[in-house]
């Protein structure tokens, strides 16, 4: 994710700064809970320089010229903001690599009654990987530490031979099941037999 993040900073000419600005936006137009937006500008340094970092990235080409970015004092809605197509689609690009890992390293197959079933299929709950790639972004607020202890998870309980991973990869992420897996690794489960748990 960090070099991600450099590769955009240096095709755009961004600072540390604008580009953790333009996450906290993206989060809040992406309607993810936490309101890490609102947090920030709640500290009076960070609220007195957000303008001239908004106007900063329009010079840069990031928002687009069409947008009038308020005055002090002036009522800002962060989900009126348009963002320029080619940035967004680079940006959501590099999202994408975190979604990929994991789909790459989800099981692709379990038996279930002596059948071979794929745990790998998202067009029941997604239109392509790329939505699937996104939403597991959404999901975990695109936090690189997170995804980390995901995967770590999703290896341990493969070479551990758990029986835990017998859903599809889509229910995996939309019910958020790593927090049951982790439950599970220490050691807050005990007695559950993970082989009747089956969900495709």
């Amino acid at each position: 994710m960090i070099d991600q993040d450099l590769a955009i900073i240096e095709k755009y000419g961004l600072n540390p700064t604008e580009l953790f600005i333009i996450n906290l936006i993206f989060l809040t137009q992406e309607g993810y809970s936490e309101p890490y937006l609102l947090r920030y500008l709640k500290i009076p340094e960070n609220k007195e320089n957000f303008r001239p970092i908004l106007l900063q990235l329009q010079n840069k080409g990031i928002i687009l010229k069409s947008y009038k970015i308020p005055e002090k004092g002036q009522r800002f809605d962060p989900l009126e903001i348009p963002f320029n197509q080619n940035f967004f689609k680079t940006y959501w690009k590099a999202s994408f690599e975190l979604g990929k890992e994991l789909f790459d390293t989800y099981p692709m197959f379990t038996n279930i009654n002596r059948c071979t079933v794929s745990l790998r299929g998202i067009s029941k709950k997604f239109d392509s990987l790329e939505d699937f790639y996104r939403f597991y972004g959404k999901s975990i607020g695109w936090n690189a530490k997170k995804h980390k202890e995901i995967i770590d998870l999703i290896t341990w309980e493969q070479e551990n031979n758990v029986g835990f991973l017998r859903m599809s990869i889509a229910s995996f992420v939309i019910e958020q099941k790593w927090v049951e897996l982790k439950a599970l690794k220490d050691g807050k489960i005990a007695n559950v037999n993970f082989d009747t748990l089956v969900q495709i």
